[in-house]
């Protein structure tokens, strides 16, 4: 193709590629200048939450998975209208004399961290920022009170435990104090042992000498007779002395029996306490949590850039007038050359 073919199409496209920025560029210019006239003010305020758990070392895409579910639960109670209905409550109880206005929420994590940016965006700067620190509030005590309610619940049975063996223990060591009140002390009932024992032998190494005496005598001995009275006496007396012991022995068993009752109830007692303690301790140490980082900044007008819609317009008004010109210098350079005149001929 000849040079002066190629020129004026390039001269012809490049004509309207410009024709068609500038068109574009005031097309653009004009329409985002009326939208913005048009759009309200609007005021953003920022405030950052933290968030965090304890890792499961054991199954650590089990807690990833976890972590991200606890994380859009964040994100999505955050933004919810009950949030926002309790912030604005709040606002009012807080600042009765303040006007109420529109706040929208959005909350968007920081890639590759636990850090929430919940940006506010109202039509007043002050009443923004102040609903926006309500908010925060708000979901920090929501979530105290869901984790309070999920732990009253889930230590309630070893509460109810708890309290079934102290009064279990509570009966056993009352039960135990009224028996050595009432003359089962350990020590006394083991003297009067040591004193009745020896006693009791003796008294039948006697009765055993009489017995024989008696039995090497003839029945109608009248020697005897004082012998067999004695043997009575003595008789008796053992007999005596063997209840005597085994009513310390057996008070002495009861006491026993009462004493190991009442050391096992505290024990059995003790070792529950201990666990539902432990178990607190891991509750809180384990649980997830949530903070806050920074509270709501002062609320600043938010003013949108011209540069990416007019950059917009004027590229895809060069675009368009580009295609015009290349259009239409194929339509002219090849249309049918006009047929020459002859010259005359002198």
């Amino acid at each position: 193709m000849s040079a002066s073919r190629i020129l004026p199409r390039l001269i012809m496209i490049l004509g309207c590629a410009f024709t068609g920025a500038i068109a574009g560029t005031f097309l653009q210019t004009v329409l985002e200048a009326r939208r913005i006239v048009d759009r309200p003010q609007e005021f953003r305020s920022l405030a950052k939450l933290v968030a965090g758990g304890q890792m499961v070392l054991n199954d650590s895409l089990n807690w990833m998975e976890q972590q991200q579910d606890f994380y859009g639960t964040i994100i999505e109670t955050v933004e919810s209208a009950e949030m926002s209905r309790r912030a604005r409550e709040r606002v009012r109880a807080l600042n009765p004399d303040i006007q109420e206005s529109d706040v929208a929420i959005r909350v968007a994590q920081t890639k590759g961290s636990a850090i929430f940016n919940i940006l506010a965006t109202g039509s007043e700067p002050k009443y923004t920022r102040i609903f926006l620190d309500a908010l925060l509030d708000e979901f920090i005590a929501f979530r105290q009170s869901i984790r309070e309610q999920a732990q009253g619940t889930w230590l309630q049975r070893f509460l109810q435990e708890v309290v079934s063996k102290q009064k279990t223990m509570e009966d056993s060591l009352e039960k135990f104090a009224k028996a050595r009140a009432s003359g089962g002390d350990t020590l006394s009932v083991r003297s009067d042992l040591e004193r009745l024992v020896p006693r009791l032998n003796n008294q039948r190494n006697q009765r055993d000498d009489l017995r024989l005496k008696i039995k090497s005598m003839k029945d109608d001995d009248a020697a005897s007779a004082p012998f067999k009275t004695e043997l009575e006496a003595i008789e008796s007396e053992i007999q005596a002395i063997e209840k005597n012991l085994d009513r310390r022995e057996l008070a002495v068993a009861e006491l026993k029996t009462l004493q190991q009752k009442a050391e096992t109830d505290k024990r059995a007692y003790d070792k529950l306490f201990e666990q539902v303690e432990g178990i607190q301790s891991v509750f809180n140490s384990a649980s997830d949590y949530v903070a806050i980082q920074e509270r709501a900044s002062p609320a600043s007008e938010h003013l949108e850039d011209w540069k990416l819609p007019v950059a917009v317009g004027a590229g895809g008004g060069a675009l368009l007038g580009g295609l015009v010109g290349l259009v239409m210098s194929l339509l002219l350079i090849r249309s049918p050359k006009p047929p020459q005149i002859p010259t005359a001929v002198g």
